[in-house]
């Protein structure tokens, strides 16, 4: 049984005026325990429509999403139990803060979890140190930390739940090359810690390149694609039809190609094109 299972979601916003968007259409997909997926898709192709609805944010019209087998709509009452389950860390953090300290904000799920004040502050230590906060931020207000800073503390304040399943919406937005490792060498940090699933929406094929296994590329509405990392890029050509980019060292890959170099158009990383390219002197494998 998979961890999490999306079953033909269907999503329509504005019925019946003239501004009708079908967001979500018949998608399904299943997310099994370790996995990182990345999300990835045009602006309104409907990957932020499809991550509210996984954790019960936004109900769908049609379709089933099961946690553990089980619809989590099934009992309004499980809602509460799913979020714990599910962790949405939205893409713009001061959404989610709102309490006066960054340690009382991270501890505020573990909390409402019912836990003891001694389990808190363990999570909300573990959860901290996770993402780098350090002990002088724990005082501070949310509200007067950088763009960065706030998206770390979003971040911790999700992962002190310990969710199964954590879901995250471009979460290295607006950072640089520095802060993104940071977030997502982070993120898979805790990954390997906990074996929880992990779905990523983003923008950056260079990130999703590095970080999924998985890709699952949106497309009006619809699945264009689910299927490992290099797979998805071994098409790079209908990428770009639907308004994806597809990165540098795939680029690369695929103009040495044309010119006569005997590699492999879907490679994604530069120790991979690095040793497509030692490979291909030694074989003698150029045609030019």
């Amino acid at each position: 049984m998979s961890l999490l299972e999306a079953k033909n979601l269907v999503f329509t916003y504005g019925h019946g005026t003239p501004f009708v968007t079908h967001a979500v259409n018949d998608v399904s997909f299943t997310v099994e325990r370790g996995e990182i997926i990345g999300l990835i898709g045009h602006t309104g192709s409907g990957k932020s429509t499809i991550v509210q609805q996984l954790n019960g944010l936004i109900k769908p019209e049609s379709g089933e999403i099961l946690l553990d087998g089980k619809n989590i709509h099934t009992d309004f009452k499980r809602i509460k139990e799913v979020r714990f389950k599910i962790g949405l860390v939205f893409q713009y953090p001061e959404y989610q803060l709102f309490e006066e300290t960054v340690a009382k904000d991270i501890a505020y799920g573990p909390k409402n979890m019912g836990l003891s004040e001694e389990e808190v502050a363990e999570r909300v230590k573990y959860a901290a140190e996770l993402v780098g906060l350090t002990e002088d931020f724990m005082e501070k207000s949310p509200f007067d930390l950088s763009g960065g800073e706030k998206r770390r503390v979003a971040i911790a304040g999700i992962i002190a739940m310990k969710p199964e399943v954590l879901v995250l919406d471009e979460p290295t937005a607006g950072l640089d090359p520095k802060g993104r490792d940071m977030i997502l060498s982070r993120i898979k940090e805790y990954r390997n810690e906990t074996n929880a699933a992990v779905i990523i929406v983003s923008h950056s094929m260079e990130d999703m390149a590095k970080t999924a296994d998985k890709l699952l590329v949106m497309n009006k509405g619809s699945i264009e694609k689910f299927d490992t990392v290099a797979n998805v890029f071994a098409d790079a050509e209908r990428l770009s039809e639907i308004g994806l980019d597809i990165p540098h060292v795939t680029k690369i890959a695929i103009e040495l190609n044309k010119r006569g170099f005997q590699i492999p158009k879907n490679l994604f990383t530069v120790e991979a094109l690095r040793d497509a390219i030692l490979n291909c002197r030694k074989a003698g494998g150029v045609n030019v």
